[in-house]
C-alpha cells in the first residue's frame, strides 16, 4: 500500500496535482481506518509480547482486514477505493482459507535473495501442494533495491494500484461523487 501511495504522490506531482487538493480529499470514516490500519500493523507484536495464540491473532487479523474491506466497499465512490478494497478481500480470502498467507518459496529463489523471504510468522507460511487458493497468494517476485525486494500476491497489487489512483486523483482534484 506504502508504494501506492508514494506512486500515486509521484505521478500525481508530477502531473502538476496539489497538495492542497489532496489535504481537502476526505473518506468516510477516515479515522476508523487509520486506527484499523495501525492495529493490523500492531497485531503480529502485540500478539507475540501478550502470548496471544496464533488462532486468536489470525482472528484478529481477518476482523481487521474485514473492517478495512468494508470501509473500502463504503467509500467506493471514491476514486481506487473499489480496487483497493478487492484486493484487500483477495489477501482476506486466501489468508482464510489458509490460515496465514502462503509464500511461493520458487518465487524467492527467483529474486536470488534469500533475505526477500517473509519471517514465517504469525500471517505467512510457505506455499505447499496443500495451499487453497494459490493464485492468491504471495506468488509474485519484485525485484528491486534489498530493502523492497519480495513476493507481493494479486491483492497486493490492486491494492497498491487503488490506493496510488486515489492518492493521485486526488492530487489532481478528481472527488468521490458521493461524500
Amino acid at each position: 500500500m506504502l508504494d501506492g501511495i508514494v506512486l500515486g504522490l509521484v505521478a500525481g506531482l508530477i502531473t502538476r496535482g496539489s497538495l492542497a487538493n489532496l489535504a481537502s480529499t476526505h473518506l468516510k470514516g477516515e479515522t476508523a481506518i487509520v486506527l484499523l490500519l495501525v492495529i493490523q500493523l500492531s497485531i503480529p507484536s502485540v500478539a507475540s509480547r501478550v502470548g496471544l495464540s496464533r488462532t486468536v491473532a489470525l482472528a484478529l487479523w481477518l476482523v481487521v482486514m474485514a473492517g478495512l474491506v468494508g470501509l473500502a466497499i463504503w467509500n467506493r465512490d471514491a476514486p481506487g477505493m473499489l480496487l483497493a478494497g478487492i484486493g484487500i478481500a483477495m489477501n482476506f480470502l486466501v489468508i482464510g482459507l489458509n490460515a496465514g498467507m502462503p509464500v511461493s518459496l520458487s518465487a524467492i529463489a527467483r529474486l536470488a535473495d534469500e533475505a526477500a523471504a517473509p519471517a514465517f510468522d504469525l500471517l505467512h507460511q510457505a506455499l505447499t501442494d496443500e495451499t487453497i487458493a494459490p493464485l492468491l497468494a504471495d506468488v509474485i517476485p519484485v525485484p528491486g533495491p534489498a530493502w523492497h525486494r519480495g513476493v507481493a500476491s494479486v491483492g497486493d497489487l490492486l491494492l497498491m494500484t487503488g490506493t496510488g489512483y486515489f492518492v493521485y486523483a486526488s492530487l489532481r482534484g478528481k472527488k468521490a461523487s458521493a461524500s
